[in-house]
């Protein structure tokens, strides 16, 4: 028997604690037994037998963040290693997770939870300047931005599966520019090599010029390069680096945005890739910016001499890691993404942000146009919302 009649009571006590503390973590997710025996079971280690160490976890909107301080020897690269095993543990599918590297090393596993859903306003979204609002942040909720004219943004492309939301995103691009330039700004030339999509835009009086299928492609766009070289005199006789420049100091000559829907359609066509290669090169100081769609950018589809030059990719969802790699690089994680608008932006103001995209439909597509048309009337007799009314199609 003890000396201390105390100490049994203090024993016990102390095993209280302890019960209370695991039921304590284990209510608030703060499990960190379970997730030491996982690393034990997968091996994530360093060479002194040390385990990452769960100090934290927060709710965030649309994640659920494990906040893990590794040991040294620890990387990211190591936990994206074990992606597999540690969503079975969590019991989820890997593409909901995200690893992020956090302040002092820490690393951050990511649960996605749910996916924002939002709207293209014509009345809030509308804009002085040239950024398109593209959608909202799943890191913090924020719009994420294309700034069109910025030099490190200049040309752009949007690739990812079908299914993906290619056709959403390049309608919201042309119908905000649209509701939010005049065309003494920007003007459209739009290559609708699918005739289906974009045939509704052949209307507003920013298209200059408008094609279909993929007859006279060359042509289509030796008039472009002409329009280009022109531009290049004009900023030669008046001192101007760029057109940005002459806007400011001499008139405003509009921005071209040439669109050219679905490029795979051009593959091994000599005389489209060598007058892209060329306004993706020289086209940014004569305000002619490229805005080219497709499934993949594949090398024989966008050739390296194209793509080096294209400073802004918007991608969407892929089958695959080896798709995902070809759009964006490698670790892009376009696999991951849930289709139905969920992209990424890579530029020179995000990297890699991951954001769902905002929702235009046809109803407020087409009232826009309307609003903006050659001949002022309706492009579809059966729409009658205008923007006179605020009051839109959701």
């Amino acid at each position: 028997m003890s000396e201390n009649i105390f100490e049994p009571l203090g024993d016990s006590l102390a095993e209280c604690i302890k019960v209370l503390l695991k039921c304590t973590k284990k209510v608030l997710g703060l499990s960190t037994y379970d997730f030491k025996d996982l690393f034990k079971k997968i091996g994530l280690k360093n060479k002194d037998g040390e385990y990452p160490r769960l100090i934290d976890i927060r709710e965030e909107e649309y994640f659920k963040v494990y906040i893990f301080s590794p040991p040294v020897g620890i990387t990211i690269s190591d936990f994206k290693e074990k992606e597999e095993k540690i969503a079975f543990f969590l019991g989820l599918n890997k593409d909901n997770l995200r690893f992020e590297t956090k302040e002092n090393y820490n690393i951050a596993v990511k649960v996605m939870t749910k996916t924002p859903r939002a709207t293209y306003d014509p009345i809030e979204m509308k804009r002085k300047d040239f950024k398109i609002p593209l959608g909202y942040s799943l890191n913090n909720n924020k719009m994420v931005y294309w700034d069109l004219i910025s030099s490190c943004n200049t040309h752009c492309y949007i690739a990812g599966s079908s299914g993906g939301g290619k056709s959403i995103t390049l309608r919201l691009i042309l119908s905000h520019l649209i509701n939010s330039k005049s065309k003494r700004d920007i003007e459209f030339s739009i290559i609708n090599t699918k005739r289906v999509d974009l045939k509704d835009f052949q209307y507003a009086k920013h298209t200059k010029h408008y094609m279909t299928g993929v007859e006279g492609v060359e042509e289509f766009l030796t008039r472009e390069i002409e329009e280009m070289e022109r531009r290049y005199i004009l900023l030669e006789k008046n001192d101007c680096d760029d057109l940005t420049e002459y806007r400011k100091k001499i008139c405003r000559i509009p921005y071209i945005l040439i669109v050219v829907e679905e490029i795979s359609s051009y593959k091994g066509n000599k005389g489209y890739q060598r007058a892209i290669e060329l306004i993706a090169s020289q086209g940014r100081g004569a305000g002619m910016i490229l805005l080219l769609v497709t499934q993949l950018p594949s090398h024989e589809i966008m050739p390296n001499t194209i793509k080096c030059n294209i400073n802004t990719t918007i991608g969407l969802k892929t089958k695959d890691e080896i798709r995902s790699e070809i759009i964006a690089g490698k670790d892009s994680g376009l696999e991951k993404l849930k289709g139905n608008g969920h992209s990424k932006l890579f530029n020179g103001d995000h990297d890699g942000t991951e954001y769902q995209g905002l929702y235009i439909d046809k109803e407020t597509m087409k009232d826009i146009i309307n609003n903006n048309s050659k001949n002022k009337r309706a492009i579809d007799e059966g729409t009658s919302i205008t923007l006179d009314n605020k009051n839109f199609g959701g």
